[in-house]
This record gives C-alpha cells, structure tokens and sequence, in this order.
C-alpha cells in the first residue's frame, strides 16, 4: 500500500471511470503510477495513439484524481508540455530548464503563502510531466536528419534519467523573508510521454506482412448472419507488434528510448467505445449540450440509433477519435441551438418539452 492508495487496481478503477475503452492502456498506466507514488523505479511512459483517443484524457483524469483526493495531495504537481518547448532553436540549448520551472511554478501555486522547503522538494521529487506530441521530435524527418528534434531528445535525456538540482526557494522564519536552496532528485519524476506517430503503423505492417514474417499476422475467421459464409481475414493491431527497433526507425534515439519502461499503444476506439464516450465522459459533448438546454427549458435526448448511426460516422474519421463526435453533433444540431423554442424538432408533454434526435435527424447532417 502506498499513501492513500491499496493498489494498482484502485488506480485503475479510478482512472477508467472517466477514460473509456482503453482498459490494456491503463493497467499498464496504473502499475507504473503506483510505482511512482510508492518511491520504486519510476517506470516513466511512451503513449501512441492517433488524435482523439484519450492520451490527453488519460492525464487530465491523473491530475483530477491527485486534486479530488486530500490524501494525494502531494501527487498534485502535474504539469502538461508541448515536447517542442524543449528545443530553443535561438540559442541551441537544451532547455530541458523549462520543465523545471514550470514545476517550480506550479509547487509555488500549490503552496501559496505556506511556502515550506520540505513541502516544496516533495511536489517536485513526486511530479507527473506529461508531454505531448513527442512524435514531433523524431531525429529523423523523411530521409534527412532533424537537428531540432535530436537536441530536444538529448535535453530530455539527463532529467528523465535523473540528477540532483539545486533550486533557489524563499521561505519566511520568523517573520522575515529567507534566501534557501533546495537539492531535488528529478529520478523520482514520472514522465509521460505521448505522440500519435503518424506513419508508424504502416511502416510495422509491412515489416510484419513482409514475407518472412506473415505467419506472425493473426488470422480472424468472420461467420456471417446466416452462418453459411465463413471469411478469413487479417487482424492487425500496432499494439501487438511494434518494437523498438520500429522506434529506433521512425527516428526516437535509443538513448532517448532507453528511458521508458513501457511503450503503450492506444486502441483505435470502437463505434461501442464511442457511444460511451459521447454518453458517459466527463467532458461529453453530450452532456455539454443538455446542460445549454435545460438553461432554456428543453430536456435533450438521443434515440439509441440516433446515437449509433453518429458513432458510425464518427469511427469513419478514426484519425481524429472523438474529437469527430464533437464537430458531427454539432452540425446536427447546427440552428436548433439558436433558436430551439420555435423549432418543430422541441415536443411538448405535460409541460415538458423535449428535444429528441433521432436517426433521421442524424442523417440528415452528417
């Protein structure tokens, strides 16, 4: 047990209430989160997902799990970073400094006027750095060698690998202001990283298809309806194949890999995956748009296939995951909102109006 959590089963239960279909994902998450928390080899993370399907979710729902819970509070220094602001290409330093003083900041924001050296050294030693889009610094771009990116990958190096710092801290004693400084070990820092990797999952299909390596692929046997066709089909998922030599390729450095214990691919989410999401997330635009609604007096609501035939539309825009769910809805409900009072769509019963959309209406707009 560590403080205030049994478990990477707690963690896991906790953190898959908000993040949906992407159980492997978080396990693996949980388990090194856990190990962060309980002080035992930081086993910091590498994400791969396509846009939309959860890796900002995932640490959104890290930093409101630290906040809502008091016990955790210590665990509250979360920080999320564009992996870009890493590389100066000004003056070619290594600014992996920047990522310190946003920590230093944020545990300054944390503390407030109860600025204390002990309490200060913990929410650095026990910060979450998530950076992102850090595809974006691969050491290779096509066929030619990308400076910025192997200078932000070297930045990186030393810090999440670990060293001791030396931070200037002013505490009051007594009354009077105090000049201090504070040795902080930056290896107690988790840091995940994540990037969609556009390119990767091709490039790990042909090296598995190719003909050495073809008898690795899957085979998926699909029965239809009537059970008297059987097709034979190739299952492929990024997840099940990608190794760390397909890293080394699409240009992340061993150096720079040799710091995360796990690479973790995110699942393409399913049409299932989401319609829960477009239901049940916190940030559902769904629940957004009733809440608009229920300011004017109307009760919005979806047919289950109303909200399946939007789920399809959405899978079909897999590059950009759930984030197709925000923009088709609101081409849906493009006008209503502005006027829903006099639209023939808002249904009176026993002085409840209602706004149903249903698969038609659906249709109709995407």
């Amino acid at each position: 047990m560590t403080a205030g959590v049994n478990s990477p089963k707690e963690l896991f239960a906790r953190l898959s209430q908000a993040v949906i279909d992407q159980n492997t994902a978080l396990q693996q998450i949980a388990v090194s989160l856990y190990k962060h928390m309980a002080h035992i080899n930081v086993g910091n993370i590498l994400l791969i997902g396509n846009s939309g399907t959860g890796k900002t979710t995932i640490m959104r729902n890290i930093e409101r799990m630290f906040a809502d819970d008091p016990r955790l509070s210590k665990f509250t220094n979360t920080i999320r970073l564009n992996a870009n602001v890493v590389a100066d290409d000004e003056t070619s330093q290594l600014e992996s400094s920047i990522i310190i003083s946003r920590l230093q900041q944020n545990a300054h924001r944390i503390m407030g006027d109860e600025v204390d050296a002990e309490r200060f050294r913990n929410l650095i030693e026990n910060s979450v750095v998530f950076l992102d889009e850090v595809d974006k610094i691969r050491a290779i771009v096509g066929d030619k060698s990308n400076p910025r990116g192997i200078q932000a990958q070297e930045a990186l190096l030393t810090l999440i690998e670990g060293e001791k710092l030396t931070l200037p801290l002013t505490v009051k004693k007594e009354g009077q202001l105090e000049n201090t400084q504070v040795i902080v070990d930056t290896s107690r820092i988790l840091f995940i990283c994540g990037g969609a990797f556009e390119g990767l999952y091709d490039a790990v299909y042909r090296r598995v298809s190719s003909g050495e390596h073809r008898d690795q692929l899957v085979q998926e046997y699909i029965v239809n309806d009537h059970q008297d066709d059987v097709q034979e089909k190739e299952h492929f998922s990024l997840h099940d194949y990608v190794r760390y030599e397909d890293m080394f390729e699409y240009g992340m450095t061993p150096q720079f890999l040799g710091r995360f214990d796990e690479i973790i691919v995110l699942n393409d989410l399913s049409v299932h995956g989401l319609m829960r999401i477009f239901l049940e997330s916190k940030d559902a635009v769904f629940k957004e748009s009733q809440a608009y609604f229920k300011s004017l007096g109307i009760d919005l609501q979806i047919t289950k296939e109303g909200l399946q035939l939007l789920a399809e539309r959405a899978y079909e825009n897999h590059r950009i995951g759930a984030r197709a769910l925000r923009s088709l809805f609101k081409r849906v409900l493009r006008g209503v909102e502005f006027d829903p009072q006099s639209s023939y769509l808002v249904k009176q019963d026993k002085g409840v109006k209602t706004l149903l959309i249903n698969r038609d209406m659906v249709a109709r707009h995407v």
